[in-house]
This record gives C-alpha cells, structure tokens and sequence, in this order.
C-alpha cells in the first residue's frame, strides 16, 4: 500500500491532542517494556515485544489520523459520490494550498501525515468537487492570479472562503469529537 504524505496546518489544541497522544505511547511503551524486563524477560526481548504489539497498542499518529479521515468522508457533504478527478484536476490539486483566500486564524504549528494515497485521492476529489463552481465563478470574475483592488479582494474572500481544501478537510476531521479517541488503547489521548 502506497503512503502519501500531507504537510497540514493545525490549530492549537489539534497540537496539544496531538503532542499529548504521543507523550503518553511514549510513557505506556517505556512501562510496558521496565514490565516484562520486572517479569524476567531481558531488555532486548522487552523491547522486541514492546516492538511487536505497538501498532494494535499504540498506533502512530498517521494511523489515528487517517482514521479520523476516513470517517469524516463519510459524511454527507463528503461522501459523494464524486466524478473522478481527470489527470488536469488531479494536477490542480497539488497546488490546492495555493488557493486565493483569506488567511485562516489560529493554525499554529505544521503536522506531515502519511495516507495510504487512496484516502489521499478521495480528499482530493472531495475538495476538488466541493470547491469547483467558487473556483470556476472566481476564474470567470477574473479574481484569481492578479492584483486586486480592496473591492475586488473582499469579494475573491467572499467566494474563496467556500474553497474546500484537503488540509480542512483533515483539520475538520480531526477537529471531531473523540478523533483521535480508541477505545482500549494504552496511551490513548483523551481529556
């Protein structure tokens, strides 16, 4: 399975969910390995163990978050179904973080995510969908790709601000209650 990795924004407590996550795999981890070393097995085969069950115990964040992904397309205004994207649109689509638009507030620090590049084409073609008639009336405004005046800038950000993004996408799935939230799982990040 091929994994495509996305650089995305992220806001404050997106960051702390995040950081926390990892704070506690690290702590659980760390115990779980002093735990069987307490039960007699050497350091190395602590550490092969703790190795072997880490990703039912203590998934990375990439899969945490391309679960969340993958739930949040599910709902009706992401679902589709969508034509698929044609090789010019699919081309468009690495520069969606290019897009006109106001600035978002509150987005604080970068996250890189790897997707298995399946997820990454359905959030593509969703954005993409979503986002092609404010594309095509920004384009026929001639608001797109030249200076503009404060009328016709508050206008671009009228019409831009119905862009659709991949990484808003991703920050609105992970901006849903519980998740990043696995029941059961040691080192899970809930408050």
């Amino acid at each position: 399975m091929e994994t495509q990795r996305i650089t995305v924004w992220v806001t404050g407590p997106i960051k702390s969910t995040l950081d926390a996550y990892h704070d506690k795999c690290a702590k659980a981890q760390a115990n779980f390995i002093k735990a069987e070393i307490a039960n007699g097995k050497e350091k190395k085969a602590a550490r092969a163990e703790a190795a072997r069950v880490r990703p039912e115990r203590w998934p990375t964040q990439d899969v945490l978050v391309t679960a969340a992904v993958c739930r949040y397309l599910q709902t009706p205004d992401l679902a589709g179904p969508w034509e698929p994207l044609t090789a010019v649109e699919l081309g468009q689509m690495r520069l969606a973080g290019r897009w006109p638009g106001p600035q978002i507030g509150g987005l604080v620090t970068e996250r890189q995510f790897g997707f298995p590049a399946e997820v990454v084409l359905q959030v593509r073609t969703a954005s993409y969908r979503i986002s092609e008639p404010w594309l095509k009336q920004l384009k026929e405004e001639g608001l797109v790709g030249v200076k503009l005046d404060a009328e016709d800038r508050a206008r671009r950000d009228t019409l831009a601000a119905n862009l659709v993004t991949p990484a808003q996408i991703i920050r609105r799935a992970l901006d849903q209650p519980f998740a990043l939230h696995r029941p059961g799982l040691i080192g899970t990040a809930t408050k």
